[in-house]
């Protein structure tokens, strides 16, 4: 015999963990803390703090998708499409996207619109997997009702993004991004018209859901977890979403657009260690003599791998040409997330008889799960995860303590420790090059200053960074290499202001009066009532 069943339990680990990690009890904790007492909350707990924490939650989580699929050979058979042929599909538009941007910012845009699907999903599994461990049966009907409810609340985000909200899931292209969101581009109009129709369908579906399940069940306490569940899907999605979109109840930080990045912040956690919650239960029935520490520690480590190796073998120093920053790491995020996405949209199904007799049944393993046989690949995993761990920390502390710090203390030294050490593990950017040069510009350090410039635009061009080494090189009376550099900037960003001022500028020291004066005139288009471009345009004669 396999398994033996088990009485049937209303909970997985018990009811304060299963309501703190799994319901997202926790979550709402955070949530209330964040609206009491939000600056506070940030300054004891700011990003670079608590992108730390995504070390021992995001990247476990990762890797517990791993294990499940990967380490038993029946799993690995099991899933052999998935596992095999469509992460090497992915693995192919990853490389391809190395050295396309367009094909990385396909990935991205995937990443970015799936990602809220997929906590969706998660939350509407788990609910489901309460009623049906307090014995709710829940009908056609209902369970359609319920299912609209999520996904209502994930196409009001789907719009949000693709309309110019962002509501905090969609990163914004910033200053010297290569890879780019590619939005579908809503109109404003109909963005808002379909928020409303939404916002209004989820409360009817709300409504009917809440309704044919009392019938039901027995009590309320039979849909406590499953409703807590539902809340917590409305303060991660509906809530911000509409709030940001109406531009209401700003002042309440995790509704804030304002603040909507490091509120999701919080979002990301609650899911991943609801996620570790859940996978660690699974693994423990299919395998009564699980170390769960040692599952952590597993999962922590080829979580770390899948996310350090991509970074480190196509950084610019090696096999990659996107920089660091904005380019490369928005690639691996993307098809780290896709893959994991996949993977887990094909392993937890409550349909799949393997699953429910867990999830649902509370059946356990009479005897030890098949263990792996000794594999020499198995360390070279775990030594790769552990390095990677230590450059994750590595890269945290130096960004947000060596760089950051420094440079709000202007410490030039430390800076240059800090790039230097980022170059190290695969991290050199172009804007950790342009703010050292910017500040040793302002002590008058001018070779170095472009040296860091020159640094820059190897790793990305962009048109701040071109028109700061034509600064240096009018500093040095380089006319010549300044033109050039102005020109280069302004192929890149024909709006530039500042380099339609400088370059005109230098025109109009060169004698060109008519170019001069039709770059000022457009600066002071773009720009109007610059004192600086007026002065200089009047002495142009325009």
């Amino acid at each position: 015999m396999a398994a033996v069943a088990m009485p049937r339990g209303r909970w997985l680990f018990g009811p304060l963990p299963d309501l703190m990690l799994g319901c997202g009890l926790a979550y709402l904790i955070v949530f209330v803390a964040l609206a009491a007492v939000g600056s506070e909350t940030r300054a004891l707990l700011p990003a670079g703090v608590l992108a730390l924490a995504a070390l021992v939650t995001g990247m476990p989580h990762y890797g517990a998708t791993l294990l499940r699929v990967y380490e038993r050979r029946e799993d690995r058979r099991a899933y052999a499409i998935f596992a095999l042929w469509a992460t090497l599909l992915i693995a192919a538009a990853f490389v391809v996207g190395t050295r396309s941007v367009a094909v990385a910012s396909v990935l991205f845009t995937i990443y970015v619109t799936w990602n809220a699907w997929h906590y969706t999903g998660q939350n509407y599994g788990i609910s489901l997997m309460f009623l049906g461990r307090r014995g709710v049966a829940v009908a056609p009907t209902e369970k359609r009702l319920v299912y609209a409810t999520f996904v209502l609340s994930y196409l009001l985000i789907l719009v949000s993004i693709h309309g110019g909200g962002g509501a905090g899931y969609a990163p914004q292209a910033q200053e010297g991004w290569v890879v780019r969101f590619m939005s579908l581009g809503i109109p404003a109009g109909i963005r808002d018209i379909a928020l409303g129709g939404l916002a209004a369908a989820y409360v009817a579906a709300l409504i009917g859901a809440a309704v044919q399940l009392r019938r039901r069940a027995a009590s309320w306490r039979d849909l406590g977890p499953a409703a807590l569940i539902v809340v917590v899907q409305a303060a991660w999605f509906v809530l911000p979403t509409l709030a940001r979109a109406s531009g209401t109840f700003q002042g309440i930080e995790p509704l804030s657009q304002h603040y909507a990045d490091y509120a999701f912040y919080w979002v990301a956690y609650a899911h991943s260690i609801q996620y570790l919650w859940i996978t660690t239960y699974y693994a423990s029935a299919r395998d009564p003599q699980l170390n769960r520490v040692g599952f952590f520690w597993k999962a922590l480590l080829a979580g770390t791998a899948l996310w350090g190796i991509p970074a480190l073998l196509f950084a610019p120093q090696a096999l990659g040409a996107l920089p660091y920053g904005g380019g490369l790491v928005l690639l691996v995020a993307a098809t780290v997330n896709i893959h994991h996405f996949m993977l887990d949209g094909a392993i937890w199904k409550l349909r799949d008889g393997r699953i429910a007799r867990i999830l649902l049944r509370s059946e356990r393993s009479q005897a030890p799960a098949p263990r792996p046989g000794r594999r020499f690949g198995r360390p070279l995993i775990w030594a790769a995860g552990a390095v990677c761990a230590g450059i994750f920390v590595l890269d945290t502390w130096e960004r947000r303590v060596g760089y950051a710090e420094a440079l709000a203390r202007q410490d030039t030294g430390r800076m240059e420790t800090a790039v230097q050490r980022l170059a190290w593990i695969g991290r050199d950017e172009p804007d950790l090059h342009y703010r050292l040069a910017v500040l040793l510009a302002t002590q008058r350090r001018v070779a170095e200053a472009i040296s860091h410039l020159e640094r820059s635009i190897e790793l990305g061009p962009t048109a701040p960074a071109w028109t700061g080494l034509a600064e240096m090189h009018e500093w040095r009376g380089e006319w010549r290499e300044a033109a050039a550099a102005y020109d280069h900037a302004l192929a890149l960003a024909p709006d530039h202001v500042p380099a339609l001022q400088g370059s005109g500028q230098l025109l109009l020291q060169l004698g060109q009066a008519a170019p001069a004066r039709a770059r000022l005139e457009k600066a002071l288009a773009l720009d109007p009532g610059n004192p600086y471009t007026t002065q200089t345009l009047r002495a142009a004669g325009g």
